[in-house]
Formats: C-alpha cells, sequence, structure tokens
C-alpha cells in the first residue's frame, strides 16, 4: 500500500501544476479570443451567402454571441465546454469532435515520427561527438547540424519535394493514407514530411546533448569508471548519456509541444489536413469557438507534457526526488 507520506509528496507535487494548467489555459484561451475578435470582418457575413438580410446576420450574431462583450463571449464559450457543447462548424456543418477526430491521427502520427527520427540521430551522434570533441567527425557534425538549423522548414519541405517525390518519384504527394491501407502507402506519404519536421528539431538535440555530454565526462564518477576497466560503450551509456539527458528532456518537452508550429506548414505542403491545416481554416472562417476549444487542448497538451518532464527528471537522477 501506498504510505501517506508518499501520498502527500505526490498532493504536495501534483497541486501546484493542476494550478499551472488551470490559469495557462484560462489566460491562453482568453487573449486568444480577444485577439480573434480583432480580425477585421464580421464571421456572419462571411458565412452566410452575400444575400442574406440583416435579420438573418442578426439572429446568427445572437446564435454565435457576438453581440456581447469579448468577455462574455469566453465565459459562455467556458460554460458550453463543461457541458460537453463544443461547437459546430457554420460553414461545413461538422462538430468539433467530427473535425477533431479525423484530423488527430495524422497530426500525433506527423509528430511522432519526426521526434523518433529526431531523437534516434541526435542521441549516438551528440554522444559521439561529445566523446569525440574538436574530431574531424566533431566538425563536420556540428558544422551539419547548424546548416540544418538555418534552412527553413517550408524550404526544406519544398527541396525534398523537388527530389525525392518529383524527380525520383520514391514517394507519394496524393494526401495522407492511413495505416489501413498498408505500410507501404502510408510511409510513401509520411516519411518525407516527418523528415522535413524532424531536421529543425535534429540539430538542437544534437548540440545540446554533445554539450552536456563534455562536460559529464570530465566528472569524478567517469574517471572512476575507466579506471576501473570498463569498455568505453559502457561508459557512455550506461555513466555518461544519463546524467547528460537533462537539458535534453527539457527541450524535448518544450519543442515536442511547439513542434505543432511546424507541423502547420509541413501539412499544409504535403496535403496532410492534420490539426494545423484545421487550425488555419477555423481562423480564416471566424470559427471562433472552435478555434477556442483547438486552443484549449493545445494549452493542456504542453502543460501536461512539461509536467511530464519533471516527473521523469527524479527518474533519471534520484537527487532531484522530493524528499
Amino acid at each position: 500500500m501506498v504510505g501517506t507520506g508518499t501520498l502527500v509528496r505526490a498532493i504536495r507535487f501534483a497541486a501546484p501544476r493542476l494550478g499551472q494548467l488551470v490559469v495557462v489555459v484560462l489566460a491562453v484561451t482568453l487573449l486568444f479570443y480577444w485577439m480573434l475578435s480583432l480580425l477585421p470582418g464580421n464571421p456572419c457575413v462571411l458565412t452566410l451567402s452575400g444575400a442574406a438580410t440583416q435579420e438573418q446576420i442578426d439572429e446568427c450574431e445572437r446564435d454565435r454571441n457576438l453581440d456581447q462583450p469579448v468577455i462574455v463571449q469566453w465565459a459562455k464559450w467556458g460554460a458550453d465546454i463543461f457541458t460537453g457543447d463544443f461547437g459546430k462548424s457554420y460553414n461545413t456543418g461538422l462538430t468539433f469532435s467530427e473535425s477533431f477526430t479525423n484530423a488527430l491521427p495524422r497530426t500525433l502520427l506527423l509528430m511522432v515520427y519526426s521526434q523518433v527520427l529526431a531523437l534516434g540521430v541526435a542521441i549516438p551522434l551528440g554522444v559521439w561527438s561529445g566523446y569525440r570533441q574538436g574530431s574531424v567527425g566533431d566538425k563536420v557534425t556540428s558544422g551539419g547540424a547548424f546548416l540544418l538549423l538555418s534552412i527553413p522548414v517550408f524550404a526544406l519541405s519544398l527541396i525534398l519535394i523537388l527530389v525525392f517525390a518529383v524527380k525520383l518519384d520514391w514517394f507519394d504527394l496524393s494526401g495522407y493514407e492511413p495505416l489501413s491501407q498498408g505500410l507501404g502507402a502510408h510511409f510513401r506519404v509520411m516519411f518525407l514530411p516527418s523528415i522535413a519536421l524532424a531536421a529543425g528539431l535534429l540539430p538542437v538535440y544534437l548540440r545540446l546533448l554533445r554539450t552536456d555530454v563534455i562536460g559529464t565526462l570530465q566528472e569524478d564518477f567517469v574517471g572512476t569508471a575507466r579506471a576501473k576497466g570498463l569498455p568505453t560503450h559502457m561508459i557512455l551509456g550506461r555513466h555518461v548519456l544519463r546524467p547528460s539527458s537533462f537539458t535534453l528532456l527539457t527541450v524535448f518537452g518544450i519543442q515536442a509541444a511547439q513542434a505543432l508550429n511546424g507541423a502547420i506548414v509541413v501539412e499544409f505542403i504535403f496535403d496532410l489536413d492534420g490539426l494545423g491545416s484545421l487550425l488555419v481554416g477555423w481562423v480564416a472562417a471566424r470559427e471562433y469557438l472552435l478555434v477556442q476549444t483547438l486552443v484549449a487542448l493545445i494549452a493542456v497538451a504542453f502543460v501536461t507534457i512539461n509536467t511530464l518532464v519533471d516527473l521523469l527528471y527524479s527518474a533519471l537522477d534520484p537527487r532531484v526526488r522530493r524528499k
């Protein structure tokens, strides 16, 4: 059974983070709602045809609470969320849940694939580059990382399309293909956008891990491990990588949430129709309520990811566990 002391420590750890989640969601959604209200144009006029009467426009504004102050609109949106009403599109007639469940798997898969690719390359290269500091290989790796970091995601996406999809015809540009259509068809569509998104993450992970590995190699416990005659791969894998992962873990939590920014561009270029494309379309159509709900979910995901990062700290190093 869980002891009373353990339960108290868990509550003390979780309470401020839950409070942070609530504050972040409230602040982000209110600020975003206010910014949306500053956009030019009447959402009801944009939604209805040009032949709509003033009565129809007024009815649309009342239905969408546009005749109320921004703070009242935001409060009514929050009340609807708590009752399970997430809103629907006035342009397509689809509910938020229908649009969201269709777009979410595409964005999640894109983000997972890109993170796996970025970490799968950055971790071994970062450890090796830090261990071989100053070597020709280290300089080439660092130079390549800076080169990748300097290329905008949209430019890299277009280069990948031109070379591998148009010239070589190795990959497909026909739009998203679910896993149910077969692994081959799925990865022919998802590989290039995953590479384009991972290219911006990889150099950040690699450079941070390299710097931490260089510092960890100077620690006394690494010298002790060498004195014991442990092989290099064991020293790097067991004694160096783990304490060098704190900065990488912190940045991973931030980058995992921020990757949605790059995903918006990548999804548009590769015609994947994920959450990024959905968000842009809703903003353009002034679908305030739907945008609010999606932004709230993104804010919750951001805070949740960073809370999980805090929890992983104690797993990596017992010294940071709460007493």
